[in-house]
């Protein structure tokens, strides 16, 4: 699509709003993830947007579709080997006991409470909306064990478990979509796993190339070059191809850490002062997307999607912490670490927009997630540092020490 002179108006427009809204958020204590959201909520067509006379739908699939590749690949890269070899068991545990506890009770409450809506099957945006919220927002609870310098069990186990819940939730949202798409439910099935072991196989494949090729990059600035270059060219082959561009970014960025060992630091380090423009860029592009009709016509399902997701999650990893034998602090307080949801769930909507089957069922889904992000992204660092407290992983003001 052809991005005009207008197109870049309202880009150059919504990083500096986004900007000065995010700074503005971070000193009344407010997360800046839901001010970048509610910023571009503020340039969607039906407000200033109209001025522009242009839609984001148009033109912005290329740079959403980037930005969610780099979120990916920096989750990816949120876990190490190490990690997983000495909390592997409860944390594959926990990531599928709250993974399947948010989609279960999602999907269960969608059917039981929400209405039905014109034109397009209960069943089919149940289970969509079922995937989705398997994710959790990795930004927005690695922002809160930094801020408060948490180190534990729970926050280990919290890392971990985030990386792996958002794989899953990729690959579920992948084989949902090939389930309800019509044709013959077999045949969409094989395609979709077939799509997924793809994905991981690129992913895994630039990581290890990636790695190589890393220690040969002396010029510590020129790492971004390498690591931007190997994001996009898994997210191109990814749309060539037809995989996903998430799992593949994801495997990229856990596979290029695992090759590089403790020096992974050093690589990904040269991306994370790029995380932030990603993220306000990523977020104010979605919440342009907002329409108030759809919103006000849907607050049934955004109050039952809230709801039974956070419900489903306290009690999944609840259930997978007990299974796995998970330490006591890490049984009874991990759920309340996983409320926060935003770019996985955001761009797993917006993927579906570009998709002719579900345009209208989009717009619906977008709206819905839009809201709710701006609920969990509020409450969800609040929900996550009560957590930490409980659990004594919060070191005190006098001793520096966790308590």
């Amino acid at each position: 699509m052809e991005i005009t002179q207008s197109n870049i108006l309202l880009l150059g427009l919504l990083l500096l709003s986004g900007l000065f809204s995010g700074q503005l958020a971070s000193k009344i204590g407010m997360p800046r993830v839901a001010a970048y959201v509610f910023t571009g909520t503020l340039f969607s067509p039906e407000l200033l947007g109209h001025f522009f006379k242009t839609t984001p739908d148009d033109w912005s699939q290329p740079i959403t579709q980037t930005a969610l590749a780099i979120i990916a690949f920096i989750i990816g890269g949120s876990i190490t080997a190490a990690q997983l070899q000495r909390m592997g068991k409860s944390m594959i545990g926990i990531a599928l006991g709250e993974s399947l506890g948010a989609a279960l009770a999602v999907f269960l409450g969608l059917l039981v409470l929400a209405p039905t809506l014109d034109g397009i099957p209960l069943v089919s945006i149940a289970l969509i909306f079922s995937a989705i919220s398997t994710t959790t927002a990795p930004a927005g609870t690695i922002a809160v064990l930094h801020q408060y310098r948490a180190k534990g069990p729970l926050s280990t186990t919290l890392l971990g478990v985030v990386a792996l819940d958002d794989a899953l939730g990729i690959i579920l949202f992948a084989i949902v979509i090939a389930l309800i798409s019509g044709g013959s439910i077999e045949y969409n099935l094989e395609i979709a796993l077939f799509e997924i072991i793809v994905a991981i196989i690129v992913g895994a494949v630039a990581g290890f190339f990636l790695a190589k090729l890393a220690p040969y990059v002396h010029k510590k600035s020129m790492l971004l070059p390498l690591t931007l270059g190997s994001i996009l060219v898994v997210s191109g082959l990814s749309e060539i191809l037809h995989f996903s561009a998430l799992l593949s970014a994801m495997a990229l960025g856990f596979l290029s850490r695992f090759f590089l060992f403790s020096a992974g630091d050093k690589l990904f380090g040269s991306i994370d002062f790029l995380e932030e423009t990603v993220f306000l860029l990523f977020f104010t592009l979605a919440g342009t997307h907002f329409h108030s009709a759809i919103f006000l016509q849907h607050l049934d399902l955004i109050l039952v999607y809230f709801f039974a997701r956070i419900l489903g999650k306290l009690i999944g990893s609840g259930f997978g912490a007990k299974l796995t034998k998970a330490p006591i602090l890490v049984t009874r307080w991990l759920g309340f670490s996983l409320v926060p949801q935003a770019g996985v769930a955001v761009g797993l909507a917006l993927t579906l927009s570009h998709q002719a089957e579900f345009k209208e069922v989009s717009l619906v889904i977008i709206n819905v997630i839009l809201a709710t992000t701006l609920i969990y992204e509020f409450i969800g660092p609040l929900t996550a540092r009560f957590a930490l407290q409980k659990a004594g992983e919060i070191p005190t003001a006098k001793t520096g020490t966790p308590r």
